[in-house]
């Protein structure tokens, strides 16, 4: 097992092992998530560079509260746009996984932090500022707590919130609460109730505060008059057609000048560069990250990869960091529509520790989330070679049904996650897929897939839901 050598084992001139990238492309140079609060300033303005109080006429925000001085300041001595990812305020308006509305003073102080902002909305799970120009990237990832989304249009939304029906209210035998992740007994229930109504819903989609209902097609020429608007006092929203939801071609080449993390590491772990020597002798290599280490109830240590880097399927061998590296893993099992697969992993070191910066504390991870551990709006985290860390998200918990001539069971169902990635890193590579998603408790979600094609930077990450229920656990190797 990959352990940190304690501070005896250091005193006894044993060399620690390199937790830190070698190489890295985070737009976040300076910048430390940590949860220890620093002093706050002991001055009411808005700090920022060159900005030392508040924008003297901000608009008012967009649904016209009224307007007066307020006492918001970050709440980190010299936190500026350039070293911060989170801008914390006086104020939270994310509380226990549900989100609030600010107050017109609230307001002001928001868009106080904007020099050129004229707008402020929400369209949730996003707090929506608009700017006449915008400041330049990296950007704040949250403002007081509530995902940002900066945008020139003041009209301008990051996410589609589906047409309404007009039919009856309906109901299943569930408890839905806003901001809380039902279970997959209430989706497959409300599956149940389209497939009755001829919906042909294939995507269900939850955003905290709502779902939306996907389908290839209009089932009807009337379905906004016969299909419900509220279930269980929850809307649904309707999207129909097949731009639904569609992958963004990803670069595949990295610029001249992009930083990879192309290092041999002889002591691995999840985020370091993998690819099939499979793909090179067909004269390109598709390169991509590797996961997390699993363990199965009988033992076993697998890591986990994409799919689709390792053409060969079963049996496939997986090299680091490229086909002139070394052989670590075989790829053992595939996972259908999910594009996760699991490699069996021969005589090497492999940590549940994550990459971390130099002087940060190391952090190992926790455990897979179930679906309902799943909250919309929780800050989300990926280290991969090509982007170096990346924060954002959880936007979307998506649940796909396979169609199936069997009775339905869990093996039906492919749970995803949705998440904003816009704040950081202009580009996602295709590099990217199979590396590990988590959460500020070091608990994993899934790994990264791919980036929807319309929505910049909203991305689609499988979970690892399923390994879960069949009893697969974190482990070192």
């Amino acid at each position: 097992m990959l352990t940190t050598p304690s501070p005896l084992s250091a005193r006894h001139n044993i060399e620690l092992p390199r937790t830190y990238r070698e190489k890295s492309a985070s737009p976040f140079k300076t910048a430390r998530f940590s949860p220890y609060k620093l002093p706050r300033r002991s001055d009411s303005s808005l700090y920022l560079t060159g900005h030392s109080h508040a924008h003297p006429s901000p608009a008012p925000p967009a649904y016209n509260l009224p307007v007066t001085s307020t006492p918001g300041h970050f709440a980190h001595e010299g936190e500026t746009f350039e070293s911060t990812r989170h801008v914390r305020l006086d104020f939270e308006l994310l509380r226990d996984g549900q989100q609030c509305t600010p107050s017109g003073e609230q307001s002001q102080a928001i868009l106080s932090l904007f020099p050129t902002s004229f707008k402020l909305s929400f369209s949730p799970p996003f707090m929506i500022v608009a700017c006449r120009k915008l400041p330049p990237k990296p950007w704040p990832v949250t403002v007081a707590g509530m995902p940002l989304y900066l945008t020139t249009d003041g009209e301008d939304s990051p996410m589609d919130y589906g047409l309404t029906g007009r039919g009856p209210k309906r109901l299943i035998d569930a408890e839905i609460e806003r901001w809380r992740t039902p279970g997959l007994k209430t989706f497959r229930q409300l599956f149940g109730l389209f497939d009755s109504l001829g919906a042909n819903i294939h995507r269900l989609q939850w955003i905290g505060w709502c779902f939306l209902a996907l389908g290839a097609s209009e089932p009807y020429a009337d379905w906004k008059a016969r299909l419900p608007f509220l279930v269980n006092s929850i809307r649904i929203g309707y999207i129909f057609g097949e731009q639904t939801v569609h992958e963004k071609a990803l670069r595949r080449k990295l610029p001249a000048n992009r930083i990879q993390d192309d290092e041999a590491y002889a002591d691995l772990r999840p985020g370091v560069m993998i690819t099939s020597n499979r793909s090179s002798h067909e004269g390109y290599d598709v390169m991509t990250t590797s996961g997390v280490c699993l363990q199965s109830p009988s033992g076993k240590k697998y890591i986990t990869v994409a799919k689709h880097g390792f053409p060969g399927g079963v049996g496939d061998l997986v090299w680091h960091p490229n086909p002139n590296g070394r052989c670590i893993a075989q790829v053992w099992k595939v996972f259908g529509e999910t594009d996760i697969a699991l490699a069996e992993l021969g005589n090497v070191r492999y940590s549940k520790e994550t990459f971390s910066d130099p002087d940060a504390p190391v952090s190992a991870f926790r455990s897979l989330l179930a679906i309902e551990q799943l909250r919309v709006g929780d800050l989300i985290f990926m280290d991969t070679p090509y982007n170096g860390r990346c924060e954002g998200n959880l936007m979307k918990v998506d649940v796909l049904q396979i169609p199936s001539d069997e009775p339905a069971d869990d093996t039906e169902y492919v749970i995803g996650v949705f998440g904003y990635f816009g704040n950081g890193a202009d580009t996602l590579f295709d590099g990217c897929c199979g590396g590990a998603v988590w959460n500020s408790s070091h608990d994993v979600i899934g790994q990264f897939r791919f980036q929807q094609d319309g929505v910049d930077n909203l991305c689609y990450c499988p979970t690892f839901d399923a390994l879960r229920r069949h009893g697969y656990i974190i482990a070192d190797a």
